[in-house]
């Protein structure tokens, strides 16, 4: 949408432009994370000096460690979540629903994640993060017993 007072907009057209724009924020910050996943797969940070992916991030991006941390947990996990990211690329799910499924992951159940990761991205384009970070968790609590 052009630039465009918002106070010019119809109470239709304010709400529309408010989810077109959460949807470009979060396909655009999936970008973001899949040109970090990559930059993390290269190892680029070492050429800089820096110690680690996060320390850099820290550095150059100016993030606090936790952020820096999250960001690349889920760059990380991206690779092994076709669906999930392809889902995330397109602005359906935003990086807190896919930071609520990068747990299922964890432990001795990746083969098992990665089976269910339609199921998670589906049930992530209508549910919130907190409740696909509690499917996600029963899952997981399931496919550990």
């Amino acid at each position: 949408m052009p630039d465009v007072d918002p106070e010019q907009l119809s109470d239709v057209a304010l709400a529309t432009a408010i989810i077109e724009g959460r949807a470009l924020v979060d396909a655009t910050t999936a970008r973001w994370i899949l040109l970090l996943g990559e930059f993390d797969r290269r190892s680029l940070w070492l050429a800089d000096g820096a110690v680690s992916a996060a320390a850099w991030l820290r550095r150059e991006c100016r993030m606090n460690a936790p952020t820096s941390t999250s960001a690349l947990a889920v760059a990380r996990a991206l690779r092994e979540l076709p669906a999930t990211r392809a889902a995330f690329t397109a602005g359906v799910i935003s990086f807190e629903h896919v930071r609520a499924i990068v747990p299922a992951l964890g432990g001795r159940r990746s083969e098992l994640a990665r089976r269910a990761d339609p199921i998670f991205a589906r049930a992530a384009s209508w549910m919130t993060p907190r409740q696909v970070a509690r499917v996600v968790s029963t899952w997981s609590e399931i496919a550990d017993a």
